[in-house]
This record gives C-alpha cells, structure tokens and sequence, in this order.
C-alpha cells in the first residue's frame, strides 16, 4: 500500500465509507431529534438523541480535523499518515474551516456539562443570614441549560447556540459528495457498506502473471485449442 492516501484507493474507501456511516448516523439522530421535540412535554428520549447526535457529529469532526499529536500506542507512522488524511479528506470533499461541523462550543458543552455545573456552582453566592435578614438580594447566575427551539432551529448548551438547519444541510452535502467517489455508501445500509470498507486490499494481478499450470495462461489455451471445444454443465 501506498504511504500516500492520496494514492491509496482502498484506505480512501474506507475512510469515505465510515465518513459516511457516521453522518447517516448524526442525520438520523438529527431527526429523531426534532421530531421529540415538537412534542409536548418533550419525551426522556429526546435528550438521548440529543447526545446521540453530538457524538457522531464529533465522529465527523475527527475525522476531517484529527489529532495532531501521537497518542500513547500510537506509532510515527500512523501520526504521519494522519496529518495528511485530513487535508485530502476535507479537499475531495470541498469541506471549508467555515463548515458549521468545525463548530465546537455546543459539542464541548455538552461533552464537558459536568464542568459547566462545577462553574456555575462555585460562581453561585453565599449570602449569610444576617444579608438574607438585611434585605440584601444577592445576583444569582442563570444555570447552564440545554434547550431545544425547534421554531428558530436552534439547540443551545450552556449558552452556546448551533443552528440545526445549517448543521443539517452540511451534513447532507457531505453525505452527497462522499457518494461522488465511493457510489457504494449509497446503494448499501451504513453497516454493510462500513463492514465491506474494512475488507483487506487485494493484491494487484498483472494480466501477464503466470496461472497455477507451470506452462502458463498460454500453455492452457493450446490445450483447448488441441482438444476441442467441451461444455459444462450443472448437475442436477
């Protein structure tokens, strides 16, 4: 295999066709989402599908905008092979800085609320009850919240918004462009087409390599040539 991605047509599909799998996945829990949410109270599961939906679309973010530094069992090369996959991802793909799925303030919100609360709680004040008996009426910030609007098609994270409209449609470019060069994420449900990505490269055959029979390609045809023409045929 090449050290080059860009001359490595197997581990491109297989980068495409999880690429692809991923985005199905952050489409579909995009979806389920908004439909939760025009309900009336909002159903547990949404919020499922609210985490559902962070999470591939970090997926999709890592993979066109990875790592830059070598984790603890990773290898040199890898890191090399890395730092290039991005750039020819994001450039077979046409994927700008300015994609909403580079994005990051309402992921890390919701990846890292914990944090949030440990903010907010240690902001809160602590009046004494000799300010509480004096009338003072201490400012207390607003906690941090995770909202749904599905009339402005917006969802919010500790007072980070991200429009699901612009997400949504940068989602299906992707998914449309990914097609271009790998038809196959198209034609098979995202699993198959992930699983058959991951298939070992086949090695390359020239069409001049010798057969199994020691006399070649060549010696084979003038044995038919000599004997006639035979048909097969199926048992029954």
């Amino acid at each position: 295999m090449s050290n080059d991605i860009s001359d490595g047509p197997w581990a491109q599909r297989v980068y495409l066709t999880w690429l692809a799998r991923d985005t199905r996945y952050a489409l579909a829990a995009l979806n389920a989402l908004i439909g939760y949410a025009q309900t009336t109270p909002v159903p547990p599961a949404a919020w499922g599908c609210f985490e559902d939906f962070h999470s591939f679309v970090g997926k999709v973010f890592r993979a066109l905008w990875p790592a830059t530094g070598k984790s603890p069992k990773g290898t040199h090369e890898g890191l090399e092979w890395r730092t290039k996959r991005g750039p020819f991802l994001r450039r077979i793909l046409e994927v700008e800085d300015s994609s909403p799925l580079k994005a990051r303030e309402v992921r890390n919100g919701s990846e890292h609320f914990d944090e949030r609360l440990d903010e907010w709680i240690v902001s809160l004040p602590r009046p004494t009850v000799e300010e509480w008996q004096a009338g003072t009426k201490p400012t207390f910030p607003a906690p941090p919240m995770r909202l749904i609007d599905v009339e402005a098609g917006t969802i919010q994270v500790a007072g980070a918004d991200l429009d699901l409209r612009f997400m949504a449609a940068e989602l299906q470019r992707l998914l449309t462009k990914i097609e271009e060069p790998e038809p196959s994420v198209a034609a098979l449900p995202a699993d198959m087409a992930a699983l058959l990505s991951t298939s070992p490269p086949f090695p390359i055959i020239p069409f001049d390599a010798p057969a199994q029979n020691p006399g070649g390609i060549q010696a084979w045809l003038d044995e038919q040539n000599s004997t006639g023409p035979r048909t097969a045929t199926e048992d029954t």
